[in-house]
């Protein structure tokens, strides 16, 4: 799973490389001011930057409950699983809700014998994570309670088994800006997530601060290797 990562730029300068050629499609980046901060400990249940497919950088809240949950005050899901991807749960998102989450680390945890160690995961080329999201929030609608995205997860695969048994979905930037794109049908989108997401021997895992266990913590200490 995914439940937290680290974001060391503001949103919209993830999403200027993605808009490279197709600024007559996106101009509300040449004059977007950054609504967001960095954040070195992003977690569930916070106010996240996500990239749309109109190229607008949005705050939405990481976590999502359908209608019946909140109804049931069951908890909120943080993530999807691709192997998901077709069912009535995700459906309407796959179709009309794909957006991308950046970030350039996510964390994970292993349980040693004096407890919970946390280790950073990122690119080894150090480019930025383009992550697979799905929200049902929607730009003229306003959120409803248990609105909010989550982060599409795949199994890990070799390499990083030892860290955790699945990932997030992570594009390289054109990837992701085919993920994006409205004219992008639901079942090509679910193909680039199964076979154009970024192979599990592409990132690096390393030991961190044990602050990362807590959610109130933040700054870039926090990816120090340890």
């Amino acid at each position: 799973m995914c439940g937290r990562y680290a974001r060391a730029r503001y949103g919209i300068d993830y999403a200027i490389p993605l808009a490279s050629d197709r600024d007559t499609r996106w101009p509300i980046l040449n004059d977007s001011a950054p609504t967001d901060t960095p954040s070195w400990n992003a977690a569930p249940g916070s106010r996240q930057p996500v990239i749309y497919s109109d190229g607008v950088v949005r705050l939405v809240h990481w976590g999502y409950r359908p209608a019946w949950a909140v109804a049931k005050g069951l908890p909120q899901m943080i993530n999807a699983k691709l192997e998901k991807a077709t069912s009535s749960a995700w459906a309407a998102m796959w179709r009309e809700g794909r957006v991308i989450v950046p970030a350039d680390y996510w964390y994970e945890w292993k349980t040693e014998n004096n407890g919970k160690q946390p280790y950073a995961i990122q690119a080894k080329n150090g480019e930025p994570l383009y992550v697979a999201g799905l929200t049902n929030v929607r730009p003229d609608v306003e959120p409803r309670e248990g609105d909010g995205f989550v982060i599409v997860t795949a199994e890990a695969g070799t390499g990083l088994v030892d860290v955790h048994d699945r990932r997030p979905v992570v594009f390289s930037a054109d990837a992701a800006r085919e993920y994006l794109d409205p004219a992008t049908s639901v079942e090509r989108a679910v193909h680039l997530a199964r076979t154009a997401a970024e192979p599990s021997e592409a990132f690096a895992s390393f030991p961190v601060s044990r602050k990362v266990n807590r959610t109130g913590p933040d700054g870039p200490d926090l990816v120090e290797p340890i």
